[in-house]
């Protein structure tokens, strides 16, 4: 794959230069290309940034697995599977690439693993006060949603997941899903143009939010299973979409 060379701007040099590589690797991974990295000295010279900062880019994606820097044969990328990919930086880079399927379907297994045991637990150890809580996020989001302001929309959306994580009172996962946030709000904007799906999501919430007042661990854990379901459907949708087609939210 050839690398694009766009001189960086100054602004946040090292964090910008770390940004755009780290795509780039992303971008050929997904075109299930392999990428060498240009010399040193010539690369530095395309992005019009010092070796030194380049250097320093290099070494954060290698910590991260993301590249491998050997002194003969150079830098290259290594393997999606010897990545970090619960790093917060890797994921949120993957979510900016206009996220692939296989992406957008690891994230939903993701949230299968989190979302209905959190819910599960959220029936029995939830206050009252944490299930009225959920119950105020669900209603802003039905209202916003016949307003059709998307961006609000997927914010409440992300609350009212949230709410239920912290009803849990398990902080490996709240801290797991905290940690899935930022590339779930990107993945949500693809899977939300969907009407249908919208609608039959809400209808998952409202039963999960019915089993957490009536104490039912098992019911909350199934409406959350059907949720997930319901955007592993929407992800297909997505998959068969043509790349152009896809940034397209309406509802």
């Amino acid at each position: 794959m050839e690398l694009r060379s766009t001189p960086v701007r100054s602004e946040k040099l090292h964090t910008r230069v770390t940004a755009l590589l780290a795509r780039q690797v992303i971008e050929a991974d997904q075109a299930r290309t392999p990428v060498v990295f240009p010399r040193e000295a010539d690369l530095s010279r395309q992005l019009g940034v010092s070796r030194t900062v380049l250097r320093e880019s290099m070494k954060v994606l290698a910590d991260k697995g993301m590249v491998e820097m050997k002194p003969r044969t150079g830098t290259r990328a290594r393997p999606r599977s010897q990545w970090r990919l619960l790093d917060p930086d890797i994921l949120a880079w993957q979510a900016e690439v206009s996220p692939d399927a296989r992406f957008l379907r690891d994230l939903c297994e993701v949230r299968l693993a989190i979302e209905p045991t959190a819910a599960g637990f959220a029936a029995v150890r939830g206050t009252a006060e944490e299930i009225a809580k959920i119950e105020r996020c669900l209603k802003r989001r039905e209202s916003v949603l016949k307003t059709a302001n998307l961006e609000q929309a997927i914010d409440l959306d992300l609350d009212f997941l949230a709410e239920v994580v912290n009803a849990s009172h398990n902080p490996l996962l709240q801290q797991l899903s905290a940690t899935i946030r930022a590339p779930l709000r990107i993945a949500l904007s693809y899977t939300s143009r969907y009407r249908a799906n919208v609608q039959l999501d809400l209808e998952a919430h409202r039963t999960l939010l019915e089993s957490l007042f009536k104490r039912d661990p098992i019911g909350a854990k199934r409406a959350a299973e059907e949720a997930v379901g319901l955007a592993m459907l929407a992800v297909e949708k997505v998959a068969r979409a043509p790349k152009s087609r896809q940034r397209q939210t309406a509802l």
